[in-house]
C-alpha cells in the first residue's frame, strides 16, 4: 500500500508539473515595458579613428507573443547611440537617438514558470537627433535606419503578470553618414539590457 501511494503521488506530481509547464509555455499576447542601458559603438571603413563606446538609455513597449515553444515580440522603444572618435587627439563625441521598431522571432525552453528563450530579427530605426559635441548634426545623419537583431531574454511567469530580463546586440544594416568628407559606411552597433514587466491580454 506505501509503495502505490508513492507511485500514485509521484504520477499526479509529474502530470501537475506538466499542466502547469504547458498553460505557462502557451502563454498567449502579452504587452508589457521595459527599460535599461545601451552600450554603443560604429563601425566605419577608416581605420586611422580609434573609437570608444557611448553610454545611454533604451526603454520603450513590447508585444509578445508565445506559443509553446515558438514566439512573436515587436515593440517601440526610444534609444540613445553613437559613438567617441578620437582623431589626432581630439575626441569628437557623436551623440544619436532613435525611435526604434523592433521585431524579432523567438525560440524558446518552457520551463514551467520559468522560459529562456534566444531570438533574432530587424528593426526600423527613426533618427530623432544628432550631436556631434554640442554642435547639431542632423543634416549629417541619415534619418532612417535599418539593424539586424540578436539576442536572448528570459521570462519568469507570476500569474498574470511575467517579469523579463532581456539582452540583445543591434547591428547597422545600412551606411547612415550623409556627410560628404568625413568617414563612409558609417553603420551603429550597441548592446541593450533591458529588464520589465508584462501582462497577459485576455483569458
Amino acid at each position: 500500500m506505501p509503495t502505490t501511494r508513492l507511485v500514485c503521488g509521484a504520477v499526479t506530481s509529474l502530470l501537475l508539473a506538466g499542466a502547469v509547464s504547458t498553460a505557462e509555455a502557451q502563454r498567449g499576447l502579452e504587452l508589457g515595458v521595459r527599460g535599461g542601458v545601451s552600450v554603443a559603438s560604429a563601425s566605419f571603413s577608416e581605420a586611422t579613428f580609434d573609437k570608444s563606446n557611448r553610454t545611454g538609455f533604451a526603454g520603450g513597449v513590447f508585444l509578445n507573443y508565445d506559443l509553446s515553444a515558438l514566439g512573436f515580440q515587436v515593440g517601440a522603444q526610444y534609444a540613445q547611440k553613437g559613438v567617441d572618435l578620437d582623431v589626432s587627439g581630439t575626441v569628437s563625441e557623436f551623440s544619436l537617438k532613435y525611435l526604434e521598431i523592433p521585431a524579432v522571432v523567438k525560440l524558446g525552453i518552457p520551463l514551467g514558470a520559468v522560459k529562456p528563450s534566444v531570438f533574432g530579427g530587424v528593426g526600423l530605426g527613426f533618427n530623432t537627433g544628432c550631436d556631434n559635441s554640442g554642435t547639431d548634426c542632423g543634416d549629417n545623419v541619415k534619418s532612417t535606419e535599418f539593424s539586424g537583431i540578436a539576442g536572448a531574454d528570459l521570462a519568469l511567469y507570476v500569474g498574470s503578470i511575467s517579469l523579463w530580463v532581456d539582452g540583445r546586440y543591434h547591428f547597422g544594416l545600412n551606411n547612415i553618414n550623409e556627410a560628404t568628407g568625413t568617414v563612409s559606411d558609417l553603420k551603429n552597433q550597441n548592446w541593450t539590457f533591458q529588464a520589465g514587466i508584462a501582462f497577459k491580454l485576455g483569458s
